[in-house]
């Protein structure tokens, strides 16, 4: 399915930090190359210490976006964090009647998947503009799959290892593992029953890495899941030998399950990857031959 087309308007959104000394005309050249119209979120110059304006702001901007009909797609200019701060906030009705994919990475995972959970509205996970187009260059492989994910009708994605191996049908859920975990406890922690969980993240300590894994397996119908996606764990340093790698920490993670798992797919906090769907139905192939993702 193709989310967009020659000529449509694209909304850019800050719900986490906003432009604030950034240059965005490197992304504003990339999308123009495309044939695509560009409306820019009114907070997108705010700052309200870390973020790119209050919590209310931010939301708001977001709810106008949805609420414009000609808009087709937000772009999520930045990660960084707070958007879980906003979510309160926004209309989920309006989001409702008004669907439009929403395109982020990292702290984009909140929002995502909180709106996914609340209006079944389906995202794409794997770039951020400002965080992958600099001086008007963008990785080849992030190039090439954010094209496909816009453009084209059909997609397959062919990366990582099998774990455990097997085929499901399923819409993935997740993103930024840590993310992820701030949702958990409030109305928008997505139900994990019959999902595929893609995980990744960035920057955090082994042992804890572990835990976090520990407290997301102990959410209501884990042991529902239809498959695990494990993305890179980038500069998630090893602070006593004893705490493990990550390997350690997914073979404990992983080892009462019998469904499918890929490890070490191309996507995360890392120079090249994959975008994928968020709340769109996949098939998701792990086998010693090959691994794969298709919708």
């Amino acid at each position: 399915m193709a989310i967009l087309k020659s000529g449509d308007t694209i909304g850019f959104i800050a719900p986490s930090a906003g432009l604030q000394d950034k240059d965005l005309s490197s992304t504003l050249d990339y999308f123009q190359k495309l044939n695509l119209n560009i409306k820019l979120s009114d907070n997108i110059k705010e700052q309200y210490r870390y973020m790119a304006g209050s919590d209310k702001q931010r939301a708001s901007a977001i709810n106008k976006m949805f609420a414009t009909p000609k808009i087709k797609a937000l772009f999520c200019i930045r990660g960084g964090a707070g958007s879980t701060r906003m979510l309160e906030y926004l209309d989920y009705d309006l989001i409702k009647q008004n669907p439009k994919p929403i395109i982020g990475l990292s702290d984009s995972t909140a929002l995502q998947n909180a709106i996914y959970s609340k209006t079944k509205s389906p995202s794409l996970t794997g770039f951020l503009p400002l965080y992958d187009l600099k001086n008007n260059t963008l990785n080849k492989t992030i190039d090439a799959s954010l094209k496909s994910s816009l453009f084209d009708e059909t997609h397959i994605i062919t990366s990582g290892t099998c774990f455990i191996k097997g085929k499901t049908k399923a819409p993935i859920i997740g993103g930024c593992l840590s993310v992820l975990l701030y949702l958990c406890g409030t109305p928008f922690f997505p139900d994990l029953k019959g999902k595929i969980l893609l995980l990744e993240d960035v920057e955090e300590k082994t042992y804890k890495i572990d835990l976090m894994l520990n407290q997301l397996k102990k959410q209501k119908n884990f042991n529902k899941l239809k498959g695990i996606i494990f993305g890179a764990f980038t500069d998630c340093p090893i602070v006593d030998k004893e705490d493990g790698t990550i390997e350690d920490c997914i073979n404990d993670f992983t080892k009462d399950l019998n469904i499918p798992i890929i490890t070490n797919f191309e996507y995360g906090h890392i120079p090249s990857r994959y975008l994928l769907p968020i709340g769109i139905n996949v098939t998701m192939t792990s086998s010693p031959k090959g691994c794969s993702i298709s919708w």
